[in-house]
């Protein structure tokens, strides 16, 4: 190690326990980031900062305005560009001699053996089940270890995962241990639906870095314990998970995945209940008529998003009704205009389509009831721009 990267982290290396040894474990480490988003941004920013000397950064979206408020790597200046390209350009600043790999792509069943096999550690910064069930099963795949993040809202929960036949007792603990079965898109919202404190993406960013930084010194070994944090309240909880011996071992990863996760209709999401993209194409079309069905006046639109995210983003050429999910809980709070007698089509958009769809099933049947014919809008307002 370089003097000038010593005297860096000299702080670091005045901790009991903490001396060079462990500094250069973390300096000859490899480390796999998937996501440069609110968990990578700041996981990279604290990765960086500790002396980790190897990352490889993997994220194929560009910066939005919509991101700066918790993707703390990233500017107002910046966005449009490649979000792994802005990330390692901070994080270098940070560490002038650390060894970044940006790699602007997704993580396919096609890449990720091989990107997860070639690493010491992978840092799980997705945002989606299809993503971090497909990141754990192969880390299970090739033994690698696994620093698990998820936050939503207000909360998040942080593990370390060490599981495979590589492992010290040739089985150890992974997410499947705890979470057996992947669930579908709408077992809870997105972040974009649903919202996230941006602070708290920093906390369980923090909290996974320091995983990271105990595992790869040998300060301490916590795998199989899930630590959630609630920002209401400043909570922190702890469960220890055991391996199920029920449970056979991951051996590889197929392209199942996206068909499990991918909220009905939406597209560029490996849109569920589909059998390839031929039906992916058919349901965009479909989205496309309705749209053409609104602007010609053939059909009304109904947006049930709520008001910061239509402030946000509009419905591209449609003015639609709006009346925010949050406050319907009866057909009655529909607004008025909805009933009119001259009323035979509405198109019920959200954000993605699973909120639009849940309305559907929900007052499908009452607006039947009353000559009105209820179309989702597959793909939601996010699919047509």
């Amino acid at each position: 190690m370089r003097q000038l990267e010593l005297r860096r982290v000299a702080r670091q290396l005045n901790l009991p326990g903490f001396g060079l040894e462990q500094q250069e474990a973390l300096h000859n480490a490899h480390v796999l980031v998937v996501g440069a988003g609110g968990l990578g941004c700041p996981a990279l920013q604290q990765m960086a900062a500790a002396g980790i000397g190897e990352i490889t950064v993997i994220d194929d979206d560009t910066v939005d305005i919509t991101n700066i408020h918790r993707q703390i790597l990233f500017g107002a200046d910046d966005v449009g560009k490649p979000k792994v390209e802005v990330a390692a350009e901070r994080i270098r600043a940070l560490q002038p001699g650390i060894r970044v790999h940006t790699l602007q792509e997704r993580l396919t069943p096609d890449n990720a053996l091989e990107l997860v096999h070639g690493v010491d550690v992978v840092l799980d910064g997705s945002d989606s089940f299809s993503t971090k069930y497909l990141v754990a099963d192969a880390a299970e795949a090739t033994s690698t270890p696994l620093v698990w993040g998820t936050v939503l809202r207000f909360r998040g929960d942080v593990a370390l995962w060490h599981s495979g036949v590589n492992t010290a007792d040739a089985r150890g603990v992974g997410l499947r241990d705890l979470f057996p079965e992947q669930p579908g898109g709408d077992f809870v919202p997105d972040c974009a639906t649903a919202g996230v404190l941006g602070v708290t993406t920093s906390v369980i960013a923090g909290l996974m870095v320091t995983e990271l930084i105990m595992y790869l010194t040998g300060l301490a070994d916590t795998v199989g314990k899930v630590t959630s944090y609630d920002a209401l309240g400043a909570q922190l909880r702890s469960l220890h998970v055991a391996a199920d011996p029920q449970r056979a071992l991951v051996t590889g990863v197929d392209n199942s995945y996206n068909n499990a996760c991918a909220i009905p209709g939406r597209a560029g999401a490996g849109i569920a209940d589909t059998s390839g993209m031929e039906n992916a194409e058919k349901l965009l079309q479909e989205a496309h008529d309705l749209q053409r069905a609104l602007q010609e006046g053939d059909a009304v639109g109904l947006d049930i998003r709520e008001d910061h995210e239509v402030m946000v983003q509009p419905w591209p050429g449609v003015d639609a009704v709006l009346a925010p999910l949050s406050g319907i809980h009866r057909v009655d709070d529909v607004p008025p205009e909805l009933f009119g007698e001259d009323v035979s089509q509405i198109v019920v958009a959200c954000a993605s389509g699973m909120r639009s769809q849940h309305f559907i099933e929900r007052f499908g049947e009452e607006f039947q009831t009353r000559g009105i014919t209820l179309r989702n809008l597959p793909g939601g307002i996010a699919g047509l721009v």
